[in-house]
């Protein structure tokens, strides 16, 4: 009898769980505006990541940390079961498959490209354990984005963290964004 009230249990709880992850992927779904206040400075983030280099190195690595991390003012996330969406302000769309399959994005326009070289990143998007995870590979170095959100759906957290054979430390920060209405 105490085996199958088990049995049961873990069957009610395997069977809820895809609902609780397919929930908190559908309260991604939305507009986003930036809380400065919840949200780290990237600015000192990038000095304290770069602060052991050799200080000509460093003149070239903050200023290129700084044009691509950047905190934006409003994303918009929109997903389907094959697709997810994000939307920057001020930066190209990136579109990738729901499932963890790389595609060739140029970050400065948007389009795919057929090579991984120059401005050419692969990009992968899947979902853990309810929470969207964005991968960029670049040639020198890899950004990934975490994001999650609050169990009443209002706030959105976005965990960056850049790493790269030329960073003494990986740059990690993160972003706090509130629902738009």
């Amino acid at each position: 009898m105490r085996r199958q009230r088990i049995a049961l249990l873990a069957l009610a709880l395997f069977t809820a769980l895809p609902a609780t992850v397919s929930a908190q992927q559908s309260q991604l779904r939305g507009t986003w505006a930036i809380n400065r206040s919840q949200s780290d400075d990237i600015n000192a983030k990038i000095n304290t990541a770069v602060a052991r280099m050799n200080v000509v190195v460093r003149q070239i690595a903050r200023p290129r940390l700084r044009s691509t991390n950047t905190a934006y003012p409003r994303l918009v996330i929109t997903h389907d079961n094959t697709v997810v969406r994000v939307d920057m302000q001020g930066r190209p769309s990136v579109s990738s498959p729901a499932n963890g399959q790389p595609v060739l994005w140029q970050r400065e326009t948007g389009n795919t490209c057929t090579q991984m070289r120059g401005d050419c990143v692969r990009v992968t998007a899947e979902w853990q354990n309810g929470a969207l995870t964005q991968t960029f590979q670049a040639e020198d170095g890899r950004r990934v984005n975490v994001y999650t959100v609050s169990p009443d759906g209002n706030t959105m957290t976005m965990n960056v963290t850049i790493t790269s054979p030329r960073l003494p430390n990986p740059l990690t920060y993160k972003l706090v964004y509130n629902r738009a209405s």
